[in-house]
This record gives structure tokens, sequence and C-alpha cells, in this order.
């Protein structure tokens, strides 16, 4: 049997640290937009500027001469799920964010973990179980579908070595 986290570990050891970065934010953004409709404006404006300034902060590579990449404002405090407790896509979006700012651009490197976010799909498919549907079960095939969802898109994105066909 095909294991999607494992397979997904043997593809990220084979990136660089670069693409791995772009990659750490796409896999956020995915569990992101499945938390969307329960993560409040504030929090999620203050999260996508995170990822904007991640995302300049990666491209600029090394031409940034060290500078950090400036991010938006502090998040708000606030109840509720996903961006609120710095829990799931919202914790690793910040951090992907914030480990922008704080180190120079000239070393892009942010962690890739995908294990963390499809226990945070998880928790959002227990939550949104029907009723007849047991939560572990729930939990267990939305972690394995974001870990295949994940090695896809893996794969999907890998350039062509040979150019464009």
């Amino acid at each position: 049997m095909i294991v999607p986290s494992r397979l997904l570990g043997n593809l990220l050891e084979q990136i660089d640290q670069k693409r791995a970065a772009y990659l750490a934010l796409d896999f956020a953004q995915h569990v992101l937009d499945l938390e969307r409709d329960e993560i409040e404006e504030p929090v999620s404006v203050a999260c996508l500027e995170y990822m904007d300034a991640a995302h300049e902060a990666i491209g600029l590579g090394a031409a940034a001469g060290g500078r950090p990449a400036e991010g938006g404002q502090p998040l708000p405090p606030g109840r509720g799920r996903g961006l609120h407790h710095g829990r799931g896509a919202g914790r690793c979006r910040v951090n992907a964010g914030q480990g922008a700012r704080a180190r120079p651009v000239q070393s892009p490197v942010l962690p890739v973990r995908p294990r963390q976010l499809q226990a945070e799909a998880g928790r959002w498919a227990a939550r949104h179980r029907d009723d007849d549907v047991d939560e572990r079960l729930a939990a267990r095939r939305a972690r394995w579908e974001e870990a295949r969802w994940q090695v896809r898109h893996v794969i999907a994105s890998e350039p062509n070595p040979h150019g464009d066909a």
C-alpha cells in the first residue's frame, strides 16, 4: 500500500529550500481555504499580509540584501477556531510570514510541516462530520486526503527538467 505521508517525506527531501518554502505556503493556504468560513476577517486579512510578505521574501532571495520582509499588523486577539488560537493553517501561515520577517532574506528557509497541516484538516473534518460518522474515522480520512493532495501538489508543481513539452 502507498502511504502518502511517507511518499511526501521522500519528495520533500529532494527539493531545494526555496521551493520548499513556497510549498510550505501552498500547504498552509490549502488548509486555510478549508477553514475560511471559521476565520474572522481581521485575522484572515492579517494572515494574508504575512503570506504576501513571505512570498516576497522568498522571491527576493539574496537580492534583498538581508532586508527582512515587511509583514502586516500583528494578529488581533479573538475567539474561535483556526487562526485565533494559532492552530492549524493559521499558525503555519503566520509562522511562515514571521519566519520570513525574522530571518534575513538571504536564507529564506520556511519549515514544511505537512503532518501538522494534515492534522488540522483532520480536526476540521471531525468538527464538520455528519452525526452518523465516527469522529476518528472522519479525521483519519481527512488526514489521508490532505496528504494525498500535498503529494499531488508537489508532483504537479515540479518543473520538467527537460523543458516544456
